[in-house]
């Protein structure tokens, strides 16, 4: 009696360890070697899928480019080469004698390179070859009508040229166009005239340069060009082109290629 009880002391807490795989080898959580290869594995094959889908947009408009810029030279050509023709022979006064018929020049030939032939046409204008009008006035105060002459050809480089001269008569032609670069890509140039042999007004045969029977009997002027690319954007195939009465065989470059062709009646001669 009379002594004070000691507070009761609680045995020390036991802590039990779950028996877990983690726990038996020390390690915290994380990935296993397997699942790291995996993931790359995954990882790489969508890497690969994005580069052809790039890949493959990028050269889906690589060819539509060339094909544009295609369509955009052949347009040009097209419409430079038509005019030219339409005008060929065209006479201001039909009576009146000073004004040669002529519609086609002697510089007009078949096969003046590997790859092309050479139109030369002629006819009158009152506008010269940068299409101003002639400053040179008739009696009437309007501008004369001299002599234009223009000349189509290929250059070494591929190119569609042009060659123009300007004046009042044959013998004193000013050359204002110096065999000027047209229209670039252009593998093939050929030419062929439809002749009315039997002056009915229709065209009977078509024929190259000097082929016919009388140049003033040609009514209508057929034209073919071959175009390529500036950038390789096909399959490199070694391929064939007809182009007109010529075959063209191209080089396995995989450059786009396209013909075109198309006929211009001379509008002097045509009802």
């Amino acid at each position: 009696a009379g002594q004070r009880e000691r507070p009761a002391v609680s045995a020390p807490a036991v802590i039990v360890r779950r028996n877990t795989p983690y726990a038996e080898s020390g390690h915290g959580s994380g990935f296993t070697l397997l699942e790291l290869l995996l993931a790359m594995a995954l990882a790489a094959l969508l890497t690969l899928g994005l580069v052809q889908i790039v890949s493959a947009t990028s050269l889906a408009g690589s060819l539509q480019s060339n094909q544009a810029q295609i369509q955009d030279h052949a347009r040009f050509a097209i419409a430079v080469l038509s005019q030219a023709v339409r005008q060929a022979g065209y006479r201001p006064e039909p009576w009146n004698g000073a004004y040669g018929p002529e519609a086609l020049t002697l510089e007009t030939a078949d096969g003046v390179t590997a790859s092309g032939d050479r139109l030369a046409i002629r006819s009158w204008s009152d506008l010269n070859c940068f299409d101003n009008r002639n400053p040179e006035l008739d009696g009437e105060g309007h501008p004369r009508f001299y002599l234009r002459e223009s000349v189509f050809d290929l250059s070494r480089d591929n190119g569609l040229t042009r060659l123009c001269r300007y004046g009042p008569n044959t013998a004193d032609l000013t050359t204002q166009v110096r065999r000027q670069g047209m229209v670039p890509g252009v593998e093939s140039f050929q030419v062929l005239f439809g002749e009315d042999g039997d002056l009915d007004g229709n065209i009977e045969r078509w024929v190259t340069a000097g082929q016919w029977g009388d140049p003033t009997r040609v009514l209508g002027i057929r034209i073919g060009l071959l175009f390529a690319s500036e950038q390789a954007v096909v399959e490199p195939l070694i391929q064939e082109h007809e182009v007109l009465d010529a075959v063209t065989t191209a080089a396995a470059d995989g450059k786009l290629r396209q013909v075109f062709d198309f006929t211009v009646a001379i509008r002097g001669r045509t009802p």
